[in-house]
This record gives C-alpha cells, sequence and structure tokens, in this order.
C-alpha cells in the first residue's frame, strides 16, 4: 500500500467506501470500510474461528464464543516461539581467535521439564557456540534474552532458560502453554510441522504423514539414534520446531532433511521416545545431560550359513533349535561389557529380547530396528540381562 500514489489510493479507498455504505451516508468512508468486521481488516478481538458475532453481545462476553478446542489451537500456536541465534564458531587452526560470527533464526517450543519447570526446547544445532540467544514469542515485537541450559548433541536437542519470559513477575498477558508429550506415531498417522521457516516471518505450519521411523545417524553428532521420517515439508528455520499429532500432542521436533535433487519429501523428525529420554537425563542429572547409553561391542552379523555352523549354532544340545543373533567382535576397554562379554560370543537376546542375525530387534507390529535401539533407551546405572552363546553353550550375563 505504501507503493500505491497518495491520489489513487484516495480513489480506492472512497470508491470502496461508496459500495459499502449504499444504504447509509457517512462523511468517514474509510472508517466506515474498517469496522466493517473484519472484512477489510481484522476485528479488535481475535477471530480463531468463522463465530457468528452479534451487535448484542459485549465485549466482555466475547470470550465464551470460543470453545475449548479453538483456545487449545491458538495456545498451542503461541507456545511455538522464533529463535534469533548470534554464533561465534571456533577457529581450530587459530585456537586463539574465533571466527567471523553468523546469525540465524530457528524455531522452538515451550514445554514443562518435571523438577525443571517451563523451558524452550530447540535443536542444538540452532543455538551451537551461540553467544546471543533471544527468543521471540508469537505475535510480539520484543525479544527476550536466553540462557542455553542443557545441549545434546547426541539427539541435537538443547534446552533454553528464558528469565523474563516466565519470571512469575511478568505482569505481561502472556500466559505460557506448556506442549504436551504425545505418544511415538504409527506409519500414516497425520502430522502437522509448526515453526519458523525460510520464506516469511510470520508462523507456518505445514501438514503431512509419517513415513518411515527407523534408526538414523543424527547429522549433528553423528550418533545413531531412532528418527521419525515425515512427507511434511522441512525447510531451514523449521529445525526445533514441534511435529504434532491431531490432539495438537508433541510427538517430535523437527531437526534435520536431505538436500539432494533427486529425493523429495523427505524430512526427519527427533520422535518422542528421544525427547522423552532427555528430558529425563536432565531431570535425573539436576538439569544436566548425560547422554546415551551403548553397549561398547563392534559385532558381525550372523547371515552366512557357514559362518553360523562354525560357531555350532545350528544344534543345540542335541536338539534341533534355531539360535540367532551377533557376533562380538571387540569390546571397548571403557564399556560396561569389558570383561564380562569376551570375542567370538553371540550376543541372543537383551532383557529378553531376541537379536536376529542381521542385528535387528523387533519393534513393532511388522517393524524392526538395530539393537541399539533398545540400549540407547536406557540409562545409566541400568542392568542390562544378556543372553549369549559361547562355546556351544548359553549363558546369561548381566550389564
Amino acid at each position: 500500500a505504501l507503493c500505491i500514489p497518495v491520489s489513487v489510493s484516495a480513489f480506492s479507498l472512497s470508491k470502496i467506501g461508496e459500495q459499502a455504505l449504499i444504504h447509509n451516508s457517512c462523511a468517514h468512508p474509510l472508517r466506515a470500510t474498517i469496522e466493517r468486521d473484519g472484512l477489510f481488516w481484522p476485528s479488535s478481538s481475535p477471530n480463531y474461528g468463522r463465530i457468528e458475532r452479534s451487535s448484542t453481545i459485549s465485549d466482555e462476553d466475547d470470550d465464551e464464543l470460543f470453545d475449548e478446542e479453538e483456545f487449545v489451537l491458538a495456545s498451542t500456536l503461541d507456545a511455538v516461539v522464533k529463535i534469533y541465534a548470534t554464533h561465534s564458531d571456533p577457529d581450530f587452526l587459530i585456537p586463539w581467535q574465533k571466527r567471523q560470527q553468523t546469525t540465524s533464526t530457528s524455531s522452538g517450543f515451550v514445554i514443562d521439564v518435571p523438577g525443571i519447570g517451563l523451558r524452550v526446547m530447540t535443536n542444538a544445532h540452532s543455538v551451537e557456540y551461540g553467544s546471543v540467544v533471544q527468543v521471540q514469542r508469537r505475535g510480539d515485537d520484543e525479544k527476550h534474552a536466553a540462557i542455553v541450559e542443557a545441549v545434546g548433541n547426541e539427539c541435537d536437542l538443547a534446552l533454553l532458560r528464558v528469565d523474563s519470559l516466565f519470571s512469575p513477575q511478568n505482569d505481561d498477558q502472556f500466559q505460557p502453554f506448556a506442549m504436551p508429550i504425545g505418544p511415538l506415531p504409527a506409519l500414516q498417522d497425520d502430522v502437522e510441522v509448526i515453526g519458523y521457516p525460510a520464506g516469511g516471518d510470520s508462523l507456518c505450519v505445514t501438514k503431512g504423514v509419517v513415513s518411515r521411523i527407523e534408526m538414523q545417524e543424527y547429522a549433528q553428532a553423528g550418533a545413531s539414534l531412532l528418527a521419525m521420517q515425515i512427507d511434511a515439508a522441512i525447510n531451514p528455520g523449521n529445525s526445533g520446531g514441534p511435529v504434532v499429532n491431531d490432539a495438537l500432542e508433541v510427538v517430535g521436533v523437527a531437526f534435520q532433511g536431505i538436500d539432494e535433487e533427486s529425493i523429495e519429501n523427505v524430512g526427519y523428525v527427533v520422535p518422542a521416545s528421544v525427547v522423552r529420554h532427555f528430558l529425563e537425563d536432565v531431570r535425573r542429572n539436576n538439569g544436566k545431560y548425560t547422554g546415551f547409553c551403548h553397549l561398547g561391542i563392534d559385532v558381525s552379523f550372523l547371515e552366512n550359513k557357514t559362518y553360523r555352523k562354525f560357531l555350532k549354532m545350528d544344534n543345540l544340545e542335541g536338539e534341533k533349535k534355531r539360535i540367532s543373533g551377533v557376533c562380538v567382535r571387540r569390546i571397548q576397554p571403557t564399556a560396561g561389557a569389558f570383561g564380562i562379554l569376551q570375542p567370538m560370543d553371540v550376543v541372543m537376546a537383551v532383557d529378553g529380547i531376541p537379536v536376529g542375525n542381521d542385528g535387528k530387534i523387533p519393534f513393532r507390529r511388522g517393524e524392526r530396528v538395530n539393537l541399539g535401539c533398545y540400549i540407547s533407551s536406557l540409562f545409566p546405572g541400568d542392568v542390562a540381562t544378556v543372553s549369549i552363546f559361547r562355546d556351544g553353550k548359553e549363558m546369561e550375563v548381566a550389564i
């Protein structure tokens, strides 16, 4: 509108005013046009749906028109924030100085961490080497300073503390809404990605379905954890934004995609199970992140029949019994399995979950994941019962 000449703009507004006031003569056509209940400009009260307003309803009774679903939807969208970060990456060739600062924008959302309080969750790479991190909520022009409280590079998640936003003394009308964490979705379940991607400044919502759930390598630290693939658009700026289901529960956090021309509609999400593990780890360690568990062993698959015959896996105690598992090649000296497992041991099951010859275990109906997926769901201090096959005999050990 600022690019339109004044004379043309005045002519256009007067024409609109004449059309809007055919039955009523008024000396202020522009004012009459704006007061036409959100036809050309949003009304003063928020309109979260097509609700008919009556002239007899006062502003005090306006909130009663909005049902619970619309209130939850508005609160969910308000819980998604935009994150501004200034990065000061170190120079590893010249360690006494840093590289030139860069800036980035990403997404985040408000959650309630048990025992800690309200925090903003986002991706670890969104605030990596961040010298200045700020949070801006939807529909607000103020940016709030944030402190990076916990960072999990393995799972590419981070927690931010925003004192000015969640302070009890904050007399602002904004009431923080903590988004609930939902269950792990099934294949073909509808999901929506909410965030602030490239292409605009306002909140953006894209919709898709769950395409696949399996172990993937996280680009942030190279760790292999459970990841969820969806066909909804995930663009730069969506990082850290929530992925919600039909009940507006968080089922994942958008974190990466595939940058190849031949691949389309592929975006990866940190699933709800990994998010819960990260939050529980932070809660157990008083706000600090410790990491995910690993067995610390190198294994070889036993899909070769000759290999299985060499390990005497075809016949156990004179009975035809199928034994499956993976063969231990090396145990890391710092692993908990060091001194318990031995090279050439066959890991058959962990906590009663059978291990296939391809190194995978049952996950859900029709789905299999790597053995490391279950191990990563444990916490430091937990004890796992491992069934092994050694020298032609079955035995159980505790790790």
